[in-house]
């Protein structure tokens, strides 16, 4: 099925819900995400290895001076759009997920349940972070992983990472995109 597009706002008084198989994108191996392909989906990953995600450029392109009424369909700006990436079992080797170039960067927090404890610890993005790295103890990575990284605005990226951590906790943040 192709794509359709509208103009909104769109308002719905009893919700929407996404369903079928198409909702869940299954990647074990790595994987540079699109938007065609993985916005709005859940990226699965229930394999214990090491696997590193790329994502997408943003891209915050205003609709030309000439676009309309309405706003232009050929418009390629990705702002807004999400990606819901979730590891459904314990990393054993690093699972990376990392801007497509040096001039994206995160902002936004992961919060980890130390499994030992039970208490919460969190950690915040500095103002170059522009890659997650969860290694299946300090860093997260435990069982049960979920990363929500959402374009914001020309070249930044919001993240939210929930996880669970053994040993000390550290942070999955850093600067590591060249």
């Amino acid at each position: 099925m192709g794509t359709t597009t509208f103009q909104g706002p769109v308002v719905s008084k009893k919700g929407f819900f996404s369903t079928g198989p198409g909702n869940v994108v299954d990647a074990d191996s790595s994987v540079s995400l699109t938007i065609a392909d993985h916005a709005g989906r859940i990226v699965h990953n229930d394999a214990a290895g090491a696997v590193t995600y790329t994502l997408p450029a943003t891209n915050a392109n205003s609709d030309s001076a000439v676009a309309g009424p309405g706003a232009d369909l050929n418009n390629l700006s990705n702002v807004g759009a999400t990606i819901e990436i979730f590891a459904s079992v314990t990393k054993t080797g690093d699972m990376v997920i990392q801007a497509a170039n040096a001039t994206d960067v995160m902002v936004g927090s992961a919060v980890f349940i130390d499994d030992s404890s039970d208490n919460v610890v969190g950690f915040e993005t500095a103002s170059t972070s522009d890659t997650i790295t969860l290694n299946g103890s300090t860093k997260g990575g435990v069982t049960f992983s979920k990363i929500v990284c959402t374009v914001l605005a020309s070249g930044k990226w919001k993240v939210d990472v929930t996880s669970g951590c053994t040993g000390t906790p550290a942070t999955p943040f850093s600067a590591a995109v060249s």
